[in-house]
């Protein structure tokens, strides 16, 4: 266990997946969310602002909503004002096409931290072949709204085979729209990606090239952070289990879970207090159950797609 996990009186970030409901139905998405994919017993906008307020109480600086979409909760705004109201730094992960500019009005307003946003290609077609329902150009425009009212922008692309020889015409595009971060890594074998996991699987050799991409975009626009995360999901894990983060990952039904490739539940805000949730994640962590499966993972990698099977950690 962490030496800082272990000293820590709270959690330093939050992050909150909202809603299961996307306007989106992206073949590659972790949560399997669509139009009709909200959780049963989702948060209702009551209980997250209850919720807003004990994470504010409990001193945690920062949050991050995302979904789904995070704009088709129905209190997502009063919860975004919630949180600026307690002084809590707040980031938007979002796909952009619901993102007009009256719309980044309204987000400016309450002076997020950053916004993210998710765009897989450089081409509308191959941009909706990994986004169905989605609209590049709604998407680039989000960024310069966003970017023209001086909200820091950064985002996020996701490389397969369908879409990675776009990464350099898509970093062009970002980074003229405004954008000021742009990520990418290793797909990972989890949610949708699973089901179309033969067109969309990389090899070394492409992701090879993608640094090179990368390589060069950074020196080209050395003013714009570009990122390339070369740990796979099971070297990440496998780093988490001995460096465990300090943040809380809350499912859109209130249960907290340790990670996304990690299949328990340690807890549940229906049921514990802030105090009893940050106590029960940091014995998550140390439970052997976990430890367990990040071992048997590590032998058979595939097998991480049963962390969506999840079952509440016995604390």
């Amino acid at each position: 266990m962490s030496f800082t996990l272990d000293f820590l009186t709270a959690p330093t970030y939050w992050s909150w997946q909202l809603t299961n409901r996307c306007n989106l139905e992206c073949i590659h998405c972790l949560e399997m969310s669509g139009p009709n994919a909200a959780y049963p017993y989702e948060l209702s906008p009551k209980e997250s602002m209850n919720l807003c307020k004990k994470i504010a109480d409990f001193g945690i600086p920062y949050a991050a909503l995302s979904g789904g979409e995070p704009l088709l909760y129905p209190g997502f705004w009063d919860l975004f004002t919630c949180f600026r109201n307690n002084d809590i730094e707040v980031k938007i992960e979002t796909n952009g096409n619901l993102i007009s500019e009256s719309v980044a009005d309204r987000i400016a307003r309450l002076e997020p931290r950053s916004v993210q946003i998710s765009i897989d290609g450089a081409t509308q077609k191959t941009y909706s072949t990994m986004r169905p329902r989605g609209v590049l150009e709604k998407a680039l425009n989000a960024i310069k709204y966003l970017n023209e009212r001086g909200i820091y922008v950064e985002v996020e692309f996701v490389p397969t085979r369908i879409n990675y020889k776009e990464l350099g015409d898509a970093i062009d595009n970002i980074v003229k729209f405004g954008a000021k971060a742009i990520y990418t890594g290793k797909i990972m074998y989890l949610g949708n990606a699973v089901t179309y996991w033969n067109i969309l699987s990389l090899n070394d050799e492409d992701y090879e090239y993608i640094k090179g991409v990368i390589k060069s975009k950074s020196i080209k626009y050395n003013d714009i952070k570009i990122v390339f995360y070369p740990s796979d999901l099971i070297e990440e894990l496998r780093m988490r289990l001995e460096d465990p983060p300090s943040s809380i990952l809350m499912m859109a039904n209130g249960k907290i879970r340790l990670l996304n490739s990690v299949p328990y539940v340690v807890a549940d805000v229906r049921k514990h207090s802030m105090e009893e949730i940050w106590e029960r994640y940091k014995k998550g962590w140390r439970h052997p159950k976990v430890k367990e499966w990040v071992e048997e993972v590590s032998k058979n990698p595939r097998l991480i797609s049963r962390a969506i099977l999840l079952e509440d950690l016995s604390l």
